[in-house]
């Protein structure tokens, strides 16, 4: 596309916006930001068993995002069952740990044992 093509179609698109044919474009998400305030959230929550409800409820609504008609999965959908493979990879360390006899472990062993996941 040229650079004139990409100005008339910038021209086009801001036109419908301002006619409401089309919304207008979302702001940017501040994610440093946004992840900040989710975690000082998710700590300061009144402690109960129902939050693991919520939690798993969560997920699930994050598992079937998707991106446009096509069906596509969205980087958060593959970021949350990333987290769903993290927590089964983890019980599994732990199983493995008490059937060694073992209750001590560095964060190096425990990452190399998940690292293949959170390379995904």
């Amino acid at each position: 596309m040229t650079q004139r093509e990409i100005r008339e179609r910038a021209a086009f698109k801001k036109k419908m916006q301002k006619d409401g044919y089309i919304p207008p474009n979302k702001p940017k998400l501040n994610r440093k930001k946004y992840i900040a305030e989710a975690k000082e959230e998710w700590n300061g929550r009144k402690r109960c068993y129902l939050w693991d409800h919520y939690l798993v409820d969560a997920v699930s609504y994050m598992l079937l995002q998707t991106e446009g008609t096509s069906a596509r999965a969205s980087p958060e959908a593959v970021g949350a069952a990333k987290v769903l493979k993290l927590a089964v990879r983890l019980k599994k360390f732990s199983d493995e740990l008490k059937a060694a006899g073992k209750d001590t472990y560095s964060l190096a062993e425990q990452y190399e044992y998940i690292r293949d996941i959170l390379e995904a």
